[in-house]
């Protein structure tokens, strides 16, 4: 069931800026800090749990976000569907496109659930297709309206992220390729913020592999395997890339389990390559517990709970 848009203010007034947070039962409130030095060009890394802000730089400069489009593209698919992946879906030919692809074919039948997985394994822009055409048209059909499905879905993108804070965020596709798709760093933490506690996405984030039995006029197994190279890190429970290497843009957004059991967001925006970018994430990582103790100790009783894992069937 899908959340309601005022749940969603809800949450973003909580996340929408630092605020005062209890740690330990003692009241403390900390303002954002500068991050480690980094050569990215925004940085915004916030406490999921809290509302927190931790680290900031160029926070609210508007930047091109490319494949960081799929988080929203995934959190609407379980928002509205949660209860009916394993719905499956004919692919058509207009679903096969360009750039990074999960390997979909033409008269393939995928479950919802698979081109989640496609999707956020491999970053595949034919899945974020197969998946906004699918939802579009259940969203239309609700309303007994007739209509683009994608156009629908593109709508449904932009009110879902309005809903969670992410006032700069624009899109123009599911998948992000085109120059449209655009937010800030303050924006893709917010929605990180929804997207990496929710427990419905979590396995589909952790998990580096999975094979999928596809069904269809040729059923074949599709082994996918995730270039994400920070996945299976330490406490690291999930994380996503956008990149134009032409154009040299380098993007990363990486949820990750504090010592204190806590979900801390970290975005980098327009880092100068994709080995700095990961390299920069780490650093932030790694600073954090130091300059902000209460997050490096457990609450007294707590357990901190490991990353969420994949397990592929």
């Amino acid at each position: 069931m899908s959340r309601s848009t005022t749940s969603y203010g809800l949450v973003a007034g909580c996340l929408g800026a630092a605020f005062m947070t209890l740690f330990g039962g003692s009241a403390v409130s900390q303002e954002p800090v500068a991050p480690p030095e980094v050569t990215a060009t925004s940085v915004f890394v916030m406490n999921a749990d809290t509302g927190q802000v931790l680290y900031a730089k160029n926070p609210d400069k508007v930047f091109r976000i490319l494949s960081l489009t799929k988080l929203v593209t995934a959190f609407i698919l379980v928002d509205q569907m949660g209860d009916r992946l394993s719905e499956t879906v004919e692919i058509e030919r207009q679903h096969l496109t360009g750039g990074s692809s999960a390997g979909l074919k033409q008269n393939d039948v995928w479950t919802l659930q698979d081109l989640l997985y496609g999707m956020v394994l491999v970053s595949g822009n034919d899945a974020s297709l197969a998946i906004a055409d699918h939802v579009g048209r259940d969203l239309l059909a609700r309303k007994d309206r007739r209509g683009d499905a994608r156009k629908r879905f593109v709508e449904e993108m932009r009110a879902t992220a309005k809903a969670l804070g992410a006032e700069n965020a624009q899109f123009a596709d599911p998948y992000g390729l085109s120059p449209a798709n655009v937010a800030t760093a303050r924006d893709m933490g917010l929605i990180a913020a929804e997207v990496f506690t929710d427990a419905r996405l979590l396995p589909a984030w952790a998990c580096t592999e999975r094979t999928l039995q596809i069904g269809g006029k040729t059923p074949r197994t599709v082994a996918l395997k995730t270039s994400l190279e920070i996945l299976g890190e330490g406490s690291v429970l999930g994380a996503k890339t956008g990149s134009h290497v032409t154009n040299g843009i380098f993007n990363l957004v990486t949820a990750w389990r504090a010592p204190n059991g806590q979900t801390i967001v970290g975005v980098v925006l327009g880092s100068t390559s994709n080995p700095a970018r990961y390299n920069e994430m780490r650093a932030i990582m790694a600073a954090l517990p130091l300059e902000f103790p209460a997050l490096a100790e457990p609450a007294t009783g707590a357990t901190p709970q490991n990353p969420t894992r994949c397990v592929d069937n």
